[in-house]
């Protein structure tokens, strides 16, 4: 092939397919042809005009089946339909903003999800084996009653410190800590002045609290 023809090919008009997209392309449940529509789209730089014809001669697929992909993504709520005012005239253009909220609640939910599995980790690590079904559920609740991880693993701290690996125990000192309103490591109160026995907390019924 003649040198300066394939430099020129690999150069122009070249568009990017982000790496969230490989990666998430699977939950996306995007057909071949939404997938070069969305692509395109998110690769210009301004809102995109809604003219079917432009994009059909831009991504060499047919009118009808640009309106059809068009319609889906919108209904997939990866794209809306906007209208702008420019020159007096009301226009319709292509947003993808739907699609890039979307991405984003997906990193987030997996760096969550990613912080979740450390902490189910770290404690197979302390008590060196590892969590039962119903001990991974414990934590699991207490996530999903929004006690801060750094609390949970303070907790786990603070029971290996004093010679303990029960999740009751680790319970009861999260029970005590949130009623006393901690909500990170500085608030905690190292040594109080009176402490509870371990049997005391063994009692503890947390299935019931």
């Amino acid at each position: 092939m003649n040198k300066l023809l394939k430099d020129a090919l690999k150069v122009n008009g070249n568009i990017i397919i982000p790496e969230y997209l490989l990666k998430y392309g699977s939950e996306l449940n995007l057909e071949m042809d939404e997938f070069i529509l969305l692509v395109y789209l998110i690769n210009q730089k301004d809102l995109v005009a809604f003219d079917v014809n432009d994009l059909s001669s831009k991504l060499y697929i047919e009118s009808n089946r640009v309106l059809e992909l068009i319609s889906s993504l919108n209904e997939k709520n990866y794209i809306s339909i906007e209208m702008k005012k420019t020159s007096g005239v009301i226009e319709e253009f292509i947003s993808t903003d739907l699609f890039f909220n979307k991405i984003e609640s997906m990193i987030i939910s997996t760096k969550d999800e990613v912080s979740n599995n450390d902490i189910y980790s770290i404690f197979e690590s302390e008590f060196g084996r590892t969590l039962s079904p119903t001990e991974t559920e414990i934590i699991s609740n207490w996530i999903e009653s929004d006690i801060p991880e750094e609390l949970i693993k303070e907790a786990l701290k603070e029971a290996i410190l004093s010679g303990v690996h029960n999740m009751r125990y680790i319970d009861k000192i999260l029970f005590e800590w949130t009623k006393k309103g901690y909500k990170e490591a500085s608030d905690i109160k190292r040594k109080p002045e009176k402490e509870e026995k371990i049997e005391e907390i063994y009692d503890y019924d947390w299935l019931n609290e």
